[in-house]
């Protein structure tokens, strides 16, 4: 479980993220809806005494997700999530033959 603390405007928010929720949001993403796993991240995550706080700023006069503000704040999140794994880099494959190497 991570604590993640995210300025929004001028309003200081905690999110508590569990791996299986960040995983439900990374699976919701994948499945075409970004925004709306975004939305249910936040929502689910916040600290329920911020909650209400938190939603009359994601939502819009309609009641949609703000859909630029909920994934700015969701990225946020993302980077955070990642802080603690290693550095994963993929390494070249040499493109010499034995014919190259031998010349």
């Amino acid at each position: 479980m991570k604590d993640i603390q995210i300025l929004v405007g001028d309003k200081e928010f905690d999110f508590q993220v569990s791996n299986a929720l960040y995983n439900k949001f990374v699976d919701t993403m994948a499945s075409g809806k970004a925004v709306q796993a975004g939305f249910n991240l936040l929502s689910k995550s916040v600290d329920q005494k911020q909650r209400a706080s938190l939603m009359e700023l994601i939502r819009d006069k309609e009641n949609q997700p703000k859909a630029t503000l909920v994934m700015s704040v969701v990225g946020e999140i993302s980077e955070e999530m990642g802080d603690s794994l290693p550095e994963v880099v993929k390494l070249q494959k040499s493109t010499a033959t034995f014919a190259d190497e031998t010349a």
